[in-house]
């Protein structure tokens, strides 16, 4: 899932102290992380839903 990859790469490039990274040839900062989170808790909520 690309928004969790997303959260990956940021972590990582925090790790690093960068506070921007790359992922699969796009830059991808903090206003990308937000997005990603959002996606990911609607998914999180969908997917319990479903159970």
């Amino acid at each position: 899932d690309r928004a969790r990859r997303i959260l990956i790469a940021l972590e990582e490039a925090a790790a690093a102290g960068k506070g921007a990274a790359s992922l699969d040839g796009r830059m991808i900062d903090a206003a990308s992380a937000r997005m990603a989170e959002n996606v990911v808790k609607q998914d999180e909520m969908v997917q319990a839903k479903s159970k």
